[in-house]
């Protein structure tokens, strides 16, 4: 992609901006790329050295596709000027070429971050969590937004594939640029350690910078932790040309209290977050918390008191949050409508459900470092504890190959400390050999002493798919399984090959390949006689009741507390009968049974009909309940037909399994047996009294 209107500069104003010579003639520029094959005519072409190969090698390429100049050092003049095909090319000369590639591309696009409010986010985990939050903050308070990073780049909520996290500088200001053109007023991106070491965001102008947290990984690039932290500091660190203007900063880690110090000597602005301790944003009280999402009260950096539905489990998860919801505020949204644009977002990959109607928990998530793995294992723990299945939990995972060899055993141990089953398998594996990827993760999950290790069963599998499948056929009703390391990846890389591979639609399909094996549970339906009174309704109530308990459906009845896992009790009400009521006795009645229902724990109860006996019933569920969620209420058949029919094979409609009583109403009863079996496939068992 490349903007329509480009700026573009003259070699000779690019060299006094970056301290480099023009060799040959002076050209005028308008694009920039460091791959040969992507070059377009009028661009300069980066030849940089590189570990295997110098990048002047491809540069007759690029001239035969248009570039008119070449950004490089004195071996890179040198290999041009021996080739006929390159050798007149005008000539832009730095001994660190890589090093003013930022700023040389950013003035070439005509600096568009610039105009933009450029939100930059670094740490070792949560970069894409608090993008995507920030994202969705950013567009509650009007802003038109481009998205940059791991998943995915965004332009407006219009994708763009991406492979790096960040891209390189010529690719990273040309989609500014383009950005630009289409309106974007605010960009979030994710800022990689590499990036910021290897100049990536030169050039970058950013308004605010985020930091995450700090743990183990990329040592294979940085060697150190302190290396690690020290490309990290850059977005912070005054003295660096890429530093922000003002900063957000969560202090839960002793690295987060070092980097808001390195801010605070330079920004303008500083403001700190955290879960466990004093900050300017902090947790001031735990709300609500239940599968998939939690609601915690927090108070912000002028000390007001804000509820924040967060719709990701996990304390990391709110902290995340909190400091998308710092960066939007700080970018200048106000706080209310910062908290108001996270509750619906979904981030690809990160604590992600797959739902087949199974009767456990399956989730995938990209933890691939020793830290994240601990803390999802730690988060699906805490979810069984409060739901009281009493479940165990399993994790499938492995480790990257190339890459930090020093933390697969210790991603071994945290797996073998947080769960009761663990499957160690292969990741990436890239050139190295597979096996001994996964020998190294296995020695640190049996290294872990016993008094220390929560998992019973170490398993190995060589092949991720049947590793997956084999988590999926050990689980049961209330456990958890867990597919880590790959996220959102749709790719599997062995050998220098990609192959097709994706961790949700690989358990999606073990999932279903486990439910095709297994006999499908009956929907159990309790009819009420047509014309059924108030009293007549009451008894079958009691009667579903008494078998739910007995064959543990129901919230309140089963092991598994999960309402996303199906084995639920629902009671659907028409107008009911009350013979010589008048119509406030019958209103009284009808509001008694809603209360009834909601007494008896039944997890829905719903109101068809537009009559004020239907609507009082709906009241009394509603007044009975804690939250409101207990009941729904629906004017017309049509309406909950409708409904019944867009909820198919989700916890918003019954599924096998569930019990339901249905009383009241002209055919109301007939009509949603019908769509159930006919429509939803299942097979429903009738029951009357």
């Amino acid at each position: 992609m490349r903007p329509e209107h480009p700026v573009g500069a003259d070699l000779t104003a690019l060299a006094a901006l970056s301290g480099a010579r023009v060799i040959g003639d002076d050209r005028t520029v308008v694009g920039a790329t460091l791959r040969a094959q992507h070059a377009a005519p009028g661009e300069l072409f980066a030849a940089l050295p590189g570990a295997r190969v110098h990048g002047a090698r491809f540069a007759a390429q690029a001239v035969a596709a248009g570039a008119v100049a070449v950004l490089t050092d004195d071996e890179g003049l040198r290999l041009l000027q021996a080739d006929p095909a390159t050798a007149d090319v005008s000539v832009l000369l730095h001994p660190a070429p890589r090093s003013i590639l930022g700023v040389v591309s950013a003035r070439i696009y005509g600096d568009p971050s610039q105009q933009l409010t450029l939100i930059g986010i670094t740490g070792t985990s949560g970069k894409t969590t608090t993008a995507y939050l920030t994202e969705a903050a950013l567009r509650a308070g009007g802003h038109v937004v481009g998205l940059i990073g791991t998943v995915e780049i965004r332009i407006d909520g219009t994708p763009v594939p991406s492979s790096l996290t960040t891209p390189e500088a010529p690719d990273l200001q040309r989609m500014f640029a383009v950005m630009r053109e289409r309106g974007v007023d605010a960009v979030v991106m994710e800022v990689s350690s590499h990036a910021l070491s290897l100049g990536r965001v030169d050039g970058a102008c950013f308004a605010v910078g985020g930091f995450t947290n700090l743990s183990q990984d990329h040592l294979d690039f940085h060697h150190t932790m302190e290396e690690y932290f020290n490309a990290k500091v850059r977005l912070f660190d005054g003295a660096a040309p890429d530093h922000a203007a003002a900063a957000v900063i969560c202090v839960d880690d002793e690295w987060g209290e070092r980097m808001a110090e390195v801010a605070r000597a330079s920004a303008e602005r500083v403001a700190t977050v955290s879960v466990s301790g004093d900050a300017d944003w902090s947790i001031v009280g735990q709300v609500e918390a239940d599968a998939g999402r939690q609601t915690v009260a927090v108070r912000d950096a002028t000390g007001a008191e804000h509820v924040m539905a967060v719709p990701l489990p996990g304390a990391y998860n709110v902290a995340n949050a909190m400091l998308a919801v710092g960066l939007a505020t700080t970018a200048g949204v106000p706080t209310a409508t910062a908290i108001a644009g996270l509750a619906q977002v979904r981030v690809p990959g990160r604590v992600e459900q797959v739902d087949r109607g199974q009767d456990f928990l399956a989730v995938v998530d990209y933890a691939h470092k020793p830290a994240a793995v601990e803390a999802v294992l730690a988060t699906l723990s805490a979810q069984i504890l409060s739901a009281q299945t009493g479940g165990a939990l399993a994790v499938v995972l492995g480790a990257g190959g190339d890459r930090d060899t020093e933390k697969r055993p210790l991603m071994g141990a945290a797996a073998a400390r947080g769960a009761d089953l663990v499957i160690i398998t292969d990741d990436n594996p890239r050139s190295e050999d597979p096996a001994t990827i996964r020998a190294a993760v296995r020695a640190g999950a049996e290294a872990v002493p016993a008094g220390e290790r929560r998992a019973t069963e170490i398993r190995e599998s060589g092949d991720r798919a049947a590793a997956i499948a084999e988590a999926v056929a050990w689980a049961g009703p209330g456990d958890v399984v867990l597919v880590a390391g790959k996220g959102h990846e749709s790719g599997q890389e062995i050998a220098g090959q990609v192959h097709p591979f994706d961790d949700r639609l690989v358990l999606a399909a073990a999932l279903e390949a486990r439910a095709a094996t297994s006999v499908a549970e009956p929907l159990t339906v309790y009819v009420a006689p047509a014309g059924a009174t108030i009293e007549q309704a009451g008894r079958l109530l009691r009667l579903m009741v008494t078998d739910a308990v007995d064959a543990g459906v129901g919230s309140a009845h089963r092991p598994d507390a999960d309402v996303t896992r199906g084995r639920r009790t629902w009671a659907f009400f028409g107008d009911l009968a009350e013979a010589g009521a008048d119509e406030n006795a019958r209103c009284v009645a009808h509001d008694l049974i809603g209360r009834r229902a909601v007494r008896l724990a039944v997890d829905q109860t719903v109101a068809v009909g537009d009559t004020r006996a239907v609507r009082a019933l709906y009241q009394g569920a509603i007044q009975e309940g804690s939250w409101g969620d207990e009941a729904g209420f629906h004017l017309t058949l049509d309406e909950v037909l409708a409904q019944q029919r867009a909820d198919v094979g989700t916890s918003a409609a019954p599924r096998a399994g569930d019990m339901v009583l249905i009383a009241g109403g002209t055919d109301l009863a007939e009509a949603l047996v019908t769509a159930w079996r006919d429509e939803a496939g299942l097979a429903v068992q009738v029951r009357t009294p």
